[in-house]
């Protein structure tokens, strides 16, 4: 059976389902070096940082539920960087395989071209092939690496730096 899903952009009612997805990632995954859940304050307040034009958040739903977002975030906070932008996807567990993570970086990918974004970057931990494989097959190339920056779940990682250059 082929899965029904919307994309589109998240609203002040997805926050929950968005915490929860990333929640689980952090508890689960090497996908976040955060350690300790993200509460529904800080939660919101990320989402009120994305009510920028330029920082979009998308969310994936399939019958009323968020199944997976993505989002446009600073590079970093110094003005110089206004035009590199990082990129963030998280799928809810159960829900990954279904090409979400492809759906997701192609409209944010799009969106940084349209915003006028000169590069997009995703810091992703060398474990996790398949966001890395993601990545490439959308055109970012491997800019550098991190060696043992994270420690999570007794394991020293690195973070591969992908990028993408839009013309």
């Amino acid at each position: 059976m082929e899965v029904r899903f919307v994309l589109r952009k998240a609203q002040y009612k997805d926050i929950e389902q968005i915490n929860e997805i990333y929640n689980w990632a952090v508890l689960n995954t090497v996908a976040t070096f955060d350690m300790e859940e993200r509460s529904f304050v800080a939660a919101e307040a990320w989402f009120d940082m994305h009510q920028d034009p330029y920082y979009p958040v998308y969310v994936v739903e399939s019958q009323g539920q968020v199944i997976g977002w993505g989002s446009l975030s600073p590079f970093h906070p110094r003005p110089a960087y206004k035009q590199s932008g990082e990129f963030s996807i998280y799928i809810a567990s159960g829900w990954t395989g279904q090409s979400l993570g492809d759906t997701l970086l192609k409209v944010l990918c799009q969106e940084a071209k349209e915003l006028g974004y000169h590069t997009l970057l995703g810091l992703i931990t060398s474990t996790n092939e398949k966001s890395i494989s993601l990545a490439k097959k959308h055109g970012f190339f491997e800019a550098g690496r991190y060696r043992e920056v994270g420690t999570k779940f007794g394991q020293c990682l690195d973070v591969m730096v992908l990028q993408k250059i839009f013309n």
